[in-house]
């Protein structure tokens, strides 16, 4: 599906850096699976990279001090997600700490590489913040490891300007992937609005920079939502992902650009996932760009030290793309390390009456996991969830797709967010 891409100017900007918040807000949920436990109490003093909260169970991860500081409270905040969830405030200090280059990569073998991504906290960074280490000791073979650089959100730079920038970061980050997974062969997949990124990934390809066995760039057209897990697999390797199985179940695995690069910074600088690029977007602001913060770091603080600035007063906050994105309700939110973006609209947001549906077929022709929107959206409406989950409503990836297409502007995509919750709980 084409739908407007609203990347300008971002989209060619240099990333810029905000390192020295005053204060982090630092969620213990910020990866899917259980909370992490905190190991710090109030007027602990920590260490810019000291871990602060451990896993609590296999799908966890752990968290680490962005900065040294003091913590300062301990307490349930405002989180983009979840709306209120317990997070650890630090108060920043000035000093900052310098990460040496590991110069023993090449020896360590599969599993002290996947400790070290333990360690390090590293979680999917594309949007579902799965625990990495996890993700990468699947229980059957790879045979296809895929590299998803598309973004195909709308206004969402981030991953780009992280393949302009820093390939090379990312190909190393590729290259111990491999080590670990020892894939048949390795697809890098980028959609062609991204010239600058595919002559670099050509490079470092055809100049055999860093040795790969059988990779391979595909360049895809732009389309939404191109960057879906199970939709990148068919379109590259025309396997189906069964409902209710994995990508490893086909002998597939995708990771996000910018966990890669994450990965390539832990094995080689031993440097935690405590910072990210991040885009900031959208007609409310004065210049749109994209950002290195630091994990935690609130929205409001970018604008009270003038990193950003708002030339209108936005009518919409959105965490993430327009399609998948939630809206915010003020700038009290901290930048989590699955967030890639966020959105300041102007345009006015008008609240839509819902008409009944007119079964024009629209949101079924368009939807990409080839389920029934409308009909799903009527059995939870009457609470009928188990009929819901019969429809496939678990299989949904939740793009929007279907109610950006309806004519009767039905809640559809909400409505089977609400029949997954209920089915999960």
């Amino acid at each position: 599906m084409k739908i407007e891409e609203n990347k300008e100017p971002q989209h060619n900007f240099h990333s810029e850096k905000f390192l020295n918040p005053r204060i982090l807000y630092l969620h213990l949920s910020q990866h899917t699976g259980k909370q992490s436990k905190p190991l710090i109490k109030v007027g602990d003093l920590v260490e810019e990279g000291e871990v602060i909260a451990s896993e609590d169970g296999y799908i966890s991860s752990r968290l680490h001090a962005p900065a040294k500081g003091k913590v300062i409270d301990i307490a349930d905040l405002a989180h983009p997600i979840l709306k209120k969830a317990k997070a650890i405030v630090i108060e920043c200090l000035d000093q900052k700490k310098e990460f040496v280059r590991n110069k023993n990569v090449s020896d360590l073998s599969k599993e002290e590489l996947l400790e070290c991504i333990r360690n390090s906290g590293i979680v999917g960074m594309g949007g579902a913040a799965f625990p990495t280490h996890v993700k990468l000791n699947p229980p059957k073979k790879i045979v296809t490891l895929i590299i998803n650089g598309c973004e195909c959100e709308p206004y969402l730079a981030a991953d780009y300007r992280l393949m302009v920038e820093n390939i090379e970061g990312i190909f190393l980050g590729i290259e111990i992937i491999s080590k670990i997974l020892q894939p048949k062969n390795i697809i890098i997949a980028v959609e062609d609005n991204k010239k600058d990124a595919i002559k670099n990934i050509n490079s470092i390809i055809n100049l055999k920079k860093i040795s790969l066995p059988n990779i391979s760039l595909k360049v895809l057209k732009t389309e939404y939502p191109q960057g879906g897990e199970k939709q990148l697999i068919y379109t590259l390797t025309k396997k189906v992902v069964p409902s209710g199985k994995l990508p490893f179940d086909v002998g597939c695995l995708v990771q996000n650009v910018s966990t890669c690069f994450a990965i390539y910074q832990a094995v080689y600088y031993n440097k935690p996932l405590i910072e990210r690029l991040v885009t900031f977007a959208g007609d409310a602001l004065v210049l749109p760009k994209n950002i290195w913060v630091k994990i935690g770091t609130t929205l409001r603080e970018l604008f009270d030290k003038k990193v950003l600035e708002f030339k209108v007063e936005p009518k919409k906050i959105i965490c993430g793309g327009p399609m998948m994105g939630i809206a915010l309700d003020s700038l009290d939110y901290p930048i989590l390390k699955a967030t890639s973006g966020f959105l300041f609209l102007n345009k006015p947001v008008s609240f839509l009456e819902e008409k009944p549906c007119i079964r024009c077929g629209e949101c079924i022709r368009n939807c990409p996991m080839g389920l029934m929107p409308c009909l799903i959206n009527l059995y939870t409406l009457k609470q009928s969830f188990d009929e819901a989950k019969m429809l496939g409503a678990l299989d949904c990836i939740e793009c929007g797709v279907c109610s950006f297409v309806c004519p009767a502007k039905r809640f559809l995509v909400q409505s089977i967010k609400n029949a997954k919750l209920n089915l999960l709980k």
